[in-house]
């Protein structure tokens, strides 16, 4: 289950994410493609006026999309990361609070690697005895 409901007082939702790779989320690879069809079907058959409109048109979108994703969170997740089921597949938790506690957040997710007690003794410096 990638969203657990806690229902305290601050904390309402908690949702596990993964980032996706960088030429995978939809601020990418559709704008790629469509600027390639731009460049190979609009460019060489229209004139150069035309072809500067619809590139407006293609970059207007484009930067309409990367504001958003700055603007909102729930469109940052959706374009950014997929969702996961599980805490060890997880990089990052969007965190919805409750009402009137706050707004939503994307909060990266650090590990620990565990520590054995052989190595923490390993590690001690130890005094030599008089």
């Amino acid at each position: 289950m990638s969203s657990f409901h806690v229902g305290g007082k601050v904390v309402d939702k908690v949702d596990l994410c993964r980032k996706k790779h960088w030429a995978w989320p939809l601020d990418v690879w559709p704008f790629a493609i469509l600027y390639a069809t731009w460049l190979a079907t609009i460019v060489p058959n229209v004139d150069f006026i035309d072809a500067m409109i619809g590139f407006g048109d293609l970059l207007a979108s484009h930067i309409l999309v990367l504001l958003f994703s700055m603007w909102s969170v729930d469109f940052k997740c959706f374009i950014q990361f997929s969702k996961v089921n599980s805490i060890i597949q997880a990089d990052a938790f969007k965190v919805t609070l409750a009402k009137f506690s706050g707004s939503k957040k994307v909060v990266p997710l650090h590990f620990r690697s565990q520590v054995s007690s052989f190595e923490i003794l390993d590690s001690v410096v130890r005094l030599p005895l008089k």
